[in-house]
């Protein structure tokens, strides 16, 4: 048990020195394609630090990579059942953090729920190559935000239905 302990250590470590080396917090998201199994991920994190469902048609693997309190996750990934292929990566940041870095003004529009006029929540929408979309929940530029998620593009409609692509 010793052993695993020290692999999973050194896994975290490294994922997390990976981020910090390349950008500031949250840099890993983009590196994944979203096309990676659990294997896949097992293989670049070790195991998970929880497992469950997440509705019919998919589960999550839960990590607490840089996170001494057993009781949050920095990462949730959300896989789906028929092909065990990833649908989206969530970041959280407790305490909440500015995460210009990951949305460029050029490549970032804010969509706003219900409508912008009446807006009672918004988020930083930034279209990736490869299907994907980085999400920056709650926060615009030059504010905090404490959940980032990669997801793929056509999963939106399912999770986030009132993030429209159309002009992004």
């Amino acid at each position: 048990m010793r052993t695993l302990v020290l692999i999973l250590t050194a896994a975290s470590g490294a994922f997390a020195q990976e981020a910090a080396a390349s950008r500031g917090p949250g840099a890993e998201l983009p590196g994944f394609t979203l096309e990676e199994t659990p294997k896949e991920v097992a293989l670049r994190l070790g195991a998970p630090a929880h497992t469950g469902a997440f509705g019919p048609g998919y589960f999550s693997w839960f990590y607490q990579i840089g996170t001494e309190d057993l009781h949050d996750f920095s990462h949730t990934f959300c896989f789906r059942d028929s092909d065990r292929k990833l649908v989206s990566i969530t970041r959280e940041f407790a305490p909440e953090i500015n995460v210009d870095h990951l949305f460029p003004p050029a490549e970032t529009q804010v969509r706003y729920w219900p409508d912008r006029r009446h807006s009672k929540f918004r988020a930083r929408v930034r279209v990736l190559p490869g299907g994907r979309v980085l999400l920056a929940m709650g926060s615009e530029a030059g504010q905090t935000c404490g959940q980032v998620i990669l997801i793929r593009s056509g999963a939106l409609r399912i999770f986030f239905p009132w993030i429209d692509l159309g002009g992004a």
